[in-house]
């Protein structure tokens, strides 16, 4: 019998118009007094007009660079010296493990608001963690949940539309990457009810997105807050963090994500979010595993959502050979999750996967 760890949820979330003005409310019902605001500089001028007066008062980080083993480090010593009752990290992916790892790390709470919606960053007990160059280094999933996440769609609304668009590319993952993983490690047993409830949540992340992703990428643009554009946000935050949080190792990163890792290897890559990143892995890992309609189909919708798609997208050469065997490399390395997939991984049949994709694309085009 698999023994079940169940992550599913924070501890309190709230979206909707208005939810920042009861901030102060909800601090106090968490007993917390000693306040550290952990923000990037244009989330703080993002969020700053929907937030209670009273939080002006409290000490403010602005985010500089990467999240690192050091800079959580010296956060935590900070909150434990000031007796810090609350983290509250406001602003996107970086922001929000910044807060949640200095949290854990300090012994506190974690208030996160999220004002962009790229990632599950908000919802999920983990940080992603880099070195100081950018390359990335591991994550570390958290033994507690997130004390609070609250979401105020208006200022997703307000955001630049690449974060919703990486946002959308990263929770479609979600569904790929889970059923990998699920035929890997069950095979043709019977799901516990817990991975069931994490499967029915990545198949959400799918049908979801497919549905309203273009609405929601219309309302940004807009600058509108639409019922297509809450529903993508919850799928993306809430969602997509239930994959994981039920699923635990099942729920989380395949091959989409390893081929991400790898593809930092090219410096040109560094313009592109997170998520647009995994999006152009999702297709390699459906390359790998031979479903060549579920590819084809999602070529489609990419362009649609103008996600990145193949190498020249991501502003990598496809002939750099020198370029794509480090790529390669760093995709393959024994800590990696593609390694978790039921496909034996090897680096001839990783590259044919890439020159697939690169393949369909020319033909799709043509």
């Amino acid at each position: 019998m698999t023994t079940a760890i169940v992550k599913g949820a924070p501890g309190h979330y709230r979206i909707g118009e208005g939810v920042l003005k009861e901030l102060h409310v909800l601090l106090s019902e968490l007993d917390a007094k000693k306040i550290h605001i952990l923000s990037g500089r244009k989330a703080w001028h993002a969020v700053s007009p929907f937030l209670p007066e009273e939080l002006e008062r409290s000490s403010i980080t602005f985010v500089e660079g990467h999240c690192t083993l050091e800079s959580v480090e010296q956060l935590a010593t900070t909150y434990q010296a000031d007796a810090v009752d609350a983290v509250i990290g406001i602003g996107g992916g970086t922001a929000l493990d910044l807060a949640k790892a200095s949290a854990v790390k300090a012994g506190t709470k974690s208030v996160l608001i999220p004002t962009v919606a790229a990632t599950c960053a908000a919802w999920t007990p983990l940080s992603v963690f880099y070195q100081t160059d950018g390359t990335h280094s591991h994550y570390t999933e958290f033994p507690v949940a997130n004390t609070l996440v609250l979401i105020e769609p208006a200022i997703i609304a307000q955001a630049p539309l690449e974060y919703l668009r990486a946002g959308i590319g990263d929770t479609l993952a979600k569904y790929y990457e889970a059923d990998a993983l699920v035929r890997a490690f069950y095979k043709d047993n019977e799901l516990p009810v817990w991975l069931q409830i994490s499967q029915f949540s990545a198949a959400l992340c799918r049908d979801i997105l497919l549905k309203d992703g273009k609405a929601a990428l219309e309302s940004v643009s807009n600058k509108k807050v639409s019922d297509a554009l809450i529903r993508v946000i919850e799928t993306i935050i809430m969602t997509g963090g239930m994959v994981g949080g039920f699923g635990e190792k099942a729920g989380r990163i395949a091959g989409a994500h390893s081929i991400h890792n790898g593809l930092t290897e090219a410096s040109g890559v560094k313009q592109f979010l997170h998520g647009e990143i995994v999006s152009y892995g999702i297709l390699v890992q459906l390359a790998l595993e031979g479903k060549d309609a579920e590819l084809k189909k999602l070529l489609a919708v990419y362009e649609e959502w103008e996600l990145p798609a193949s190498l020249q997208h991501l502003s990598i050469d496809p002939e750099d050979e020198d370029l794509l065997q480090r790529i390669i490399t760093k995709t393959l390395l024994p800590q990696e999750s593609i390694h978790l997939m039921e496909e034996d991984m090897t680096a001839d049949r990783l590259l044919t996967a890439i020159r697939k994709v690169e393949e369909l694309v020319i033909k799709t085009h043509n």
